[in-house]
């Protein structure tokens, strides 16, 4: 199984280019858009992801979605994992991936779902949670820019491996990035 994340290219960017994306919690009408990102890490049939919006609708997780002129361009996720103690991962609210389509690359999508994320986690914990394969590059500058610090690398986090390679836990401090926000349910 090959790499799925994007190759690392700073200065990649698209000068110019602008993503007119609505930010938004999916709703069961996108699942058939949810269904176009069966190239990427996430498979799911089409009942998971009925089943992972109604678990987002209902509190318990979120699935944020880009979407651009009724297209869904990505897609993020946000849970509380619990503790594995297998591999020293803490229980907490964990960023649980982005996923951009290619076409809507580096435009800075990621970074808008990866900011309302942590805005979404800020209103129910103290910090925030990441882990990633230490050559996913893009995505560890990303969170590395938004504060994330590293605690920990272990061949697997939350019993994820990384293909006999390395993983890297990282943590933020929400109340620094969010000022302090009240915390509800």
């Amino acid at each position: 199984m090959g790499h799925h994340y994007a190759s690392y290219e700073p200065r990649a960017r698209r000068e110019g280019v602008v993503v007119d994306a609505v930010l938004r919690p999916a709703t069961p009408a996108d699942v058939a858009g949810l269904l176009a990102f069966d190239m990427t890490v996430v498979v799911r049939t089409p009942e998971e992801w009925a089943d992972t919006i109604d678990r987002s609708v209902r509190g318990e997780r979120l699935l944020l979605v880009a979407d651009v002129g009724g297209t869904i361009a990505a897609f993020a996720q946000a849970h509380v994992l619990e503790e594995h103690p297998e591999d020293r991962a803490p229980a907490g609210h964990y960023l649980t991936g982005v996923t951009v389509l290619p076409e809507f690359r580096r435009a800075g999508l990621a970074r808008d779902l990866t900011a309302a994320r942590l805005g979404w986690i800020g209103q129910r914990a103290d910090e925030a949670w990441y882990f990633a394969s230490a050559e996913n590059a893009a995505s560890i500058r990303l969170h590395e820019q938004l504060g994330f610090s590293e605690v920990l690398r272990a061949p697997s986090i939350h019993g994820v491996s990384f293909e006999g390679r390395e993983g890297i836990l990282f943590r933020l401090q929400t109340a620094s990035v969010h000022g302090g926000a009240n915390r509800g349910g």
